[in-house]
């Protein structure tokens, strides 16, 4: 399906600057927006790889697609006929749709979304055994002030956990993608050091 993925992986990098320069740093800060760098996601999937059985099918999740680093890396650390499925959020229309026109595949379905607003799937076989994310990382000061009852509302009814206004949106992220996963599912997050201490940890 992808004869050369490092060209794919050289021209997924361009679009990635090409659209990070369309935004200010001010803005991409504040809407948490951090590239992931190719060699970590693919360190990241190799890993993962080595933790799954190759006669398991992937179920692959990335809640905050962007113009999917980690499904790149997804593409070189598994083969693609153990890919039963890749998913991926992405709520940034401008990175949605560029990822859509650049993947355009029928191994991936890319859904223009909030994640934290999506349904997630009720069986098990439905559900998701590798979750791989970089999570926008968003300041509590950042979330909409609208917008943060409702995720903490949310947090609660799928995991019975009170999270901490100071959360920041990554930890939301990490939280509601439990309820995606199967039993025994496998899940990688790149968030920032200050997640292990913290006052709401």
């Amino acid at each position: 399906m992808y004869p050369n993925l490092d060209t794919i992986e050289e021209k997924r990098l361009l679009l990635q600057q090409k659209l990070d320069t369309e935004k200010t740093s001010q803005q991409r800060n504040i809407l948490g927006q951090f590239a992931t760098p190719t060699d970590l996601a693919i360190e990241i999937l190799h890993y993962a790889q080595t933790l799954i059985p190759d006669s398991e099918p992937i179920r692959f999740l990335d809640p905050a697609f962007g113009t999917g680093a980690f499904y790149s890396a997804l593409l070189r650390a598994f083969s693609t006929n153990q890919i039963e499925r890749a998913w991926g959020f992405e709520v940034d229309q401008c990175y949605g749709e560029n990822a859509i026109k650049f993947w355009a595949d029928d191994l991936l379905k890319l859904n223009l979304a909030d994640f934290t607003k999506a349904t997630p799937p009720l069986e098990d076989n439905k559900k998701f055994n590798l979750v791989i994310c970089n999570p926008p990382y968003v300041r509590h000061h950042h979330i909409d002030s609208d917008d943060k009852p409702r995720l903490r509302k949310l947090v609660q009814s799928y995991t019975n956990y009170r999270l901490n206004g100071l959360a920041g949106l990554y930890t939301y992220f990490m939280l509601l993608s439990q309820i995606w996963m199967s039993p025994n599912g496998l899940a990688g997050w790149l968030v920032p050091s200050e997640f292990l201490d913290v006052n709401y940890g």
